[in-house]
């Protein structure tokens, strides 16, 4: 995207010219739409077709942009705009189950092409050869601009596609969280409802077997991804069922939560928190090695790599070390009364800290309290 405040001489070059070649198509198409000179019905009056074309470009954008949201929303964490735009999130975890997406953008289709194509119907411009027209046009022009569409082209693909693909793809929640979003999609899933595209299923399925496509293996199968989360379900479930040190470690009542606990108590707190961790660690070895086919581990396993929020539920194991997790974490420090480090919230809260920041911020504090230290042993020394 070019960033205005980055644009150089010829990106305004380009600005000035689009610029007018979209004022000068509105002005003609406007005008050839109110003064039926346009292959529109002659029985609507000119400015009806006129509030008809503004209401296709409308419609256009929306089902444009829906698109390109639902796609660009893909790559946010779902937990970052969970409470912010609760529209955005709840249209985005419906068009993610199952086939929705697939069955949204057949319907998504049949509406631009109806929509492309009712624009033409009320912008192809017939200008009179004998001078009636805005401005004098030469039959040439007419018929290579005017007649094909062209001039009304411009308008059509830069304010009812281009621009609200271009802000859908910069702001895909924000453009979610419009109330319109959710009937437009609805209607296109209902229009594939109907069964008019339904023939596309089975083209598709004999397009890939006519050109012997094979399932992507970095990538799982909407209806396998369900399979997925009930297997992660169960786990977690069973989990949590099973290990009673990891409910002791959440309880207000552990030591680590009470300031004047005696602090052989702490200790003994916090190898609780480590026991409890490896025993979770150790039931959800059993539990998977035990009740987990080598399909479903797969599937979880491509599942996790793209929804990684998931990973915060269970203790993380780095060479030969269990470490808590840090949902666990920020669950016992929320259930004590204190405020949670910004590096443990989840990675999809805007006031996430990186642990590795954190890190480094210790990091330089420490060295610049070893060489206070050192320069304090030295004047020490000399007095």
């Amino acid at each position: 995207m070019v960033e205005l405040r980055s644009a150089g001489p010829w990106d305004y070059v380009r600005f000035v010219i689009s610029s007018l070649l979209l004022l000068f198509s509105l002005v003609v198409t406007s005008y050839a739409i109110v003064e039926k000179k346009t292959g529109f019905w002659d029985a609507v009056p000119g400015w009806v077709a006129l509030l008809l074309f503004v209401l296709d470009m409308i419609l256009l954008g929306i089902v444009e942009g829906l698109q390109i949201a639902l796609v660009e929303l893909k790559r946010c964490h779902p937990e970052a705009y969970r409470t912010s735009h609760p529209a955005a999130y709840r249209l985005g975890q419906v068009s993610a189950k199952g086939d929705n997406v697939e069955r949204f953008l057949m319907g998504r289709q049949v509406c631009v092409v109806v929509l492309v194509f009712f624009a033409a119907k009320l912008t192809t411009i017939h200008a009179d050869s004998d001078g009636g027209f805005l401005f004098p046009v030469p039959e040439w022009a007419e018929v290579t601009f005017m007649e094909t569409g062209l001039v009304a082209c411009v308008v059509v693909v830069i304010l009812g596609q281009l621009l609200p693909q271009i802000v859908a793809a910069k702001y895909p929640v924000h453009f979610m969280q419009f109330v319109i979003m959710r009937p437009a999609y609805y209607v296109c899933v209902g229009i594939e409802a109907s069964g008019l595209t339904h023939i596309c299923w089975v083209l598709a399925s004999a397009a890939e077997k006519l050109s012997r496509m094979r399932d992507d293996p970095t990538t799982v199968n909407p209806n396998e991804i369900a399979d997925a989360e009930e297997a992660l379900e169960k786990i977690h479930d069973a989990l949590d069922a099973e290990d009673p040190a990891h409910h002791e470690l959440m309880s207000p009542a552990h030591p680590d939560c009470n300031p004047s606990a005696d602090p052989d108590e702490k200790q003994q707190g916090n190898g609780l928190m480590m026991n409890g961790q490896i025993s979770k660690l150790s039931l959800l070895a059993d539990r998977v090695n035990g009740h987990v086919s080598p399909d479903t581990l797969k599937l979880i396993h491509h599942y996790l790599d793209t929804h990684p929020e998931r990973y915060s539920q269970f203790p993380a194991v780095i060479g030969g070390s269990v470490y808590p997790a840090p949902q666990a974490i920020a669950q016992q420090i929320t259930g004590c009364g204190h405020e949670v480090p910004r590096f443990l919230l989840d990675v999809g809260n805007p006031d996430h800290v990186p642990p590795h920041i954190v890190a480094c911020e210790l990091m330089i504090q420490n060295r610049q309290l070893r060489e206070e230290a050192e320069m304090l042993r030295q004047k020490l020394g000399e007095v």
